[in-house]
């Protein structure tokens, strides 16, 4: 995911001229739609109710853009005036102070860090700008010794953060955070919660593909979700899952990618080798009550590749669909908590 300064509600699809819209004109429970763009991407909200004022509405759309703009001020790397840029600007080891949100974000990713041994990692900036594919994206043209040299300035272990101060450190001046991997999932639960404080039960958030819903749909069955095939054209679905209070992120290679030299190289970075990812494990779907969780999960697991990763998840119990690509079909791996969500029960592979 990236972040730019796109500004959110600038593409509203359904009336536009209202904040926000019903989808249907029956009587009783009614789906409004508020569409738009934000971080770099699009988000989609829907949620039921029994009629709302046009003024109700406009209040809604208000609520559901002051947490994008909130998150994308606070956490984008293409804001220079972003708390994260500043951070990054920080070069030195004295503490820094941070908002609430953005120290629960870090402090998650850093224990996902922890639990996936370093495959999601938030200091591989550097990396990934370097790779050609971040804010401060230089060419691709890296060999060995760039890439050692990069590695030295890797390491979410080198960030300690204070949770009483609400500060975080540097234990290197040099550091460069990117939460990309984790902060649109941060978003999505951001509106979610916004919205059941306004009342709102039944509900779906989508930020660039990442999903949380609860309750259900206008005809009072569960919202679902469709997996999407791992192609280069958008639209074919590998899976349908029902999403009963529940989020889900998806992690891909297929579609974000520079080649050189008919090599292509993924955008999805190795923290721990400092190159792009080269197994078969093409996409990634975690089910979980957090988007934000779902978010960086679903990378850290593509980066840990099939076998590390079905270990990792089936230890610790993650509902998680794997596609592998087998020549031109692709291979579903999915853990027994995934599997009793799409099927109604375990099936052990």
């Amino acid at each position: 995911m990236k972040f730019s300064t796109l500004a959110t509600g600038i593409l509203l699809l359904v009336l536009p001229h209202l904040a926000c819209a019903p989808s249907t004109r029956d009587a009783g429970r009614q789906t409004y739609v508020v569409r738009g763009a934000t971080m770099g991407t699009y988000y989609v909200v829907k949620f039921v109710a029994e009629g709302l004022s046009e003024e109700r509405a406009r209040e809604l759309q208000g609520v559901i853009e002051r947490q994008l703009d909130d998150v994308n001020a606070k956490m984008s790397t293409y804001l220079d005036d972003s708390e994260i840029s500043r951070f990054n600007r920080h070069l030195e080891t004295t503490p820094f102070a941070i908002s609430d949100s953005t120290f629960e974000v870090m402090s998650e990713a850093l224990e996902i860090g922890e639990l996936t041994g370093g495959a999601l990692d938030v200091t591989v900036g550097p990396l990934v700008n370097a790779w050609g594919f971040g804010a401060e994206s230089s060419a691709p043209e890296l060999g060995e010794q760039q890439i050692a040299e990069l590695l030295e300035r890797i390491g979410f272990h080198r960030l300690e953060l204070d949770a009483d101060a609400r500060t975080v450190r540097k234990l290197r001046p040099d550091l460069y955070c990117d939460l990309s991997s984790i902060a649109k999932g941060h978003a999505v639960d951001r509106v979610a919660e916004a919205l059941a404080a306004e009342g709102f039960s039944d509900v779906w958030v989508e930020v660039g593909g990442e999903v949380r819903a609860s309750g259900s749909n206008a005809e009072g069955k569960t919202w679902r979700l469709g997996i999407e095939r791992p192609r280069l054209e958008p639209g074919m679905l590998q899976r349908i899952v029902p999403l009963d209070d529940a989020s889900v992120a998806t992690s891909g290679d297929y579609r974000n990618y520079r080649e050189r030299d008919g090599v292509r190289f993924s955008h999805i970075i190795d923290p721990r080798t400092g190159w792009p990812i080269r197994h078969r494990l093409t996409s990634v779907s975690v089910v979980h009550p957090r988007c934000m969780v779902a978010d960086a999960l679903a990378t850290a697991l593509l980066v840990l590749g099939p076998e590390e990763g079905m270990e990792l998840a089936r230890r610790e119990d993650l509902a998680v669909l794997f596609l592998l690509r087998d020549g031109e079909s692709f291979t579903e791996l999915m853990t027994p908590r995934f599997e009793t969500l799409a099927f109604g029960t375990g099936r052990d592979r």
